[in-house]
This record gives C-alpha cells, structure tokens and sequence, in this order.
C-alpha cells in the first residue's frame, strides 16, 4: 500500500512540473509575439506632417501636427468634419461632406457661397464666415469628430479642442495650394488632391495654349475698382488664375503686391498701365471708372477688351477649388470672345 501511494504521489508531481513547464513554455512564447508586434507598429512622426495611422482603443486615429507644431490625434476616417479653415471645397474635393462649415458669401454670411450651397448637404450648419472668430456654441451642437480651425480660431483654440479633436491650419484663405496640401495630409488623401491638381493645372495649359494662339503675347492686369479706392492685383485671386494658372503676360508697369496680394493706388496711377486686357472686378455692375479719362484712355477700354466681375464673385470663388476651376473656365472663355 506504501509503495501504492508513493508512485500515485509521484506520478502527481511530474504531471504538474510538465504542466508548469507547459505553461511556462506558452508564456514565454505570447511574450516574444508580443514584442515582435510591437516592434511592427508604426510610430508618431515629428515632422510637419501627420504620422502613419495607428490604432487606438477600438478605432483607428492618425498623429498630425498642426499649425502650433503640436501632435494632435485625429480619427482616422472622421465622419463629421467641421471647417472652419475655408477648406470645404477642398474638403468636397476629397470625398469628405463637412457637418459645418464656413464658406459663407462675402456679401451675405447668413448664406453659403452658391457653388459651397449646391454640393452641401441641406443640414449643414452654417459657422458664419471662417475668416472672423467663430462661435463655439455653434460647433459643439454640430457634436464633430474632428475640427479644422484657420488662423482667426486661434484664439479659442483651447475651447474648440473641449469639443473635439482640433487641427489648426496655418494657411488663410489666400493661400490655395498649401492650405490644399496641408488639409490633404491630415486626412490623408494626397493622391486625391494630386490627381485634381493636375487635372486642373492641365485644363489651364490647354486654355493657355488656345488663348496664347489667338492673341500671342498680349498683356493682362487685374484691377479692383470701388467708390473709395482703386486696386491694382499681381498674386492671389484672380490674379492668381490669371498670371500662374493661365500663365498670361502681366503688363507693364504692375507694382509689387502688398501682403495681401494687390496694390492700393488711384484713378492716376493707372496711368503707368497700358494693358491690352483688362479683368475689373467691381461691387456693383456700375463701373465707377467710366468717367475717367485715364480709364478711357487705356488701351483694353478702347478695343472693348474689358471683363467685368463682382467682387463678390472673386472672394467666393477664386481662392478655393471648385471656384477656381468655374472661373477659369469663365475668364478663359470671355477672353477667347
């Protein structure tokens, strides 16, 4: 009976040292698999732009830096965007419909732009226009997944990232193609804003090439006329299409820009130009030149080759995508008239 109970005993004791060692052998094992999946995780970058996509808790979430140079964790797919950084064409473009927005019309805040109005979703909110101080009441019943913020937001910067996660682009309206960029990475949809891009620079060539034909070398200059001052253009805007996009020859005698991207000057001063086109953007359809004799003096005044445009026109639609491909094709077409 004694020898019966020493062999049930230790029969015992190396079933549990195998069991152990078993045991021991799988720990080890999930271990090493777990370094080895860590080491494949991909890390947060501290450049300018985001990081590849991790995972977090139960979601995907990218790392980008923003305009402070601070990392900020994003959704990865974000599903209710609000911008207020004047990229919802941009945005459009993408394949992304913002919950709110604030493209609104330069003449009329209370309304979107009529090319942001026909693509949005009717219960878009309208933020009020990006380029002033948005209220923060307003995009928090908008209940977003990520903020896109512009320069005039940081200010409440703190207040908008209470709400959701926030980015804060460092470009103003006035700098198309690297707000452009800059948005594209964050969501990470450069292919996107290439293929546009180069569908866009590609139409500008074709109409440069066909505007070039028919009237080779003549000269172009983008004027703003108001009851208060005079403007002469040279970047941004319509300037923009017209010197960089459409590659026209700018006429002689344009000064250099101010920061904004034109020149103040008087009816006087548009008498060191000449050109043989003119593109006049105005307030109302009334041409508060007309009664000049240097504006009749020109030379575009004599040979009719003025084109008009609102100055509401300009700022709703020449510093951001889907505008400036629908006036390019309008100045392209009142040129080639």
């Amino acid at each position: 009976m004694l020898r019966k109970s020493f062999f049930v005993q230790l029969t015992s004791i190396v079933m549990i040292l195998l069991m152990a060692g078993c045991s021991s052998s799988g720990s080890a094992t999930g271990n090493q698999q777990a370094a080895d999946t860590q080491q494949q995780q991909p890390t947060a970058s501290a450049s300018a732009s985001p990081s590849v996509s991790q995972q977090g808790e139960g979601s995907a979430t990218r790392i980008v830096t923003d305009a402070r140079g601070e990392q900020i964790t994003i959704p990865a797919n974000p599903q209710r965007i609000v911008d207020i950084a004047g990229a919802t064409e941009e945005l459009l473009v993408l394949g992304f419909q913002p919950i709110a927005s604030g493209n609104t019309d330069m003449a009329d805040p209370s309304l979107f732009t009529p090319i942001v109005q026909a693509k949005l979703d009717s219960k878009t909110l309208n933020t009020g226009w990006y380029n002033t101080e948005t209220n923060p009441e307003i995009i928090m019943e908008a209940a977003p997944d990520l903020i896109l913020a512009g320069p005039p937001q940081a200010p409440i910067y703190d207040k908008l990232s209470q709400i959701a996660p926030t980015v804060l682009v460092p470009y103003n309206f006035s700098s198309f193609r690297e707000r452009f960029a800059f948005v594209a990475d964050v969501l990470d949809k450069k292919d996107e804003m290439y293929a546009w891009l180069k569908e866009y620079d590609a139409r500008a060539a074709q109409l440069h090439d066909e505007i070039n034909k028919a009237i080779p070398d003549e000269t172009f200059a983008i004027i703003e006329a108001t009851a208060k001052e005079v403007r002469i253009y040279s970047t941004t805007g319509v300037a923009d299409i017209i010197y960089s996009d459409l590659k026209l020859p700018k006429a002689p005698g344009i000064p250099d820009p101010d920061k904004w991207g034109g020149k103040v000057t008087s009816i006087e001063g548009l008498s060191t130009l000449n050109p043989d086109h003119i593109i006049l953007m105005s307030e109302s359809e009334e041409n508060v030149l007309k009664d000049s004799k240097i504006w009749s003096g020109l030379k575009a005044v004599k040979d009719s080759q003025v084109y008009q445009l609102s100055t509401r026109q300009n700022y709703n639609e020449a510093f951001t995508a889907l505008g400036k491909q629908a006036l390019l094709e309008q100045l392209a077409n009142d040129i080639l008239k």
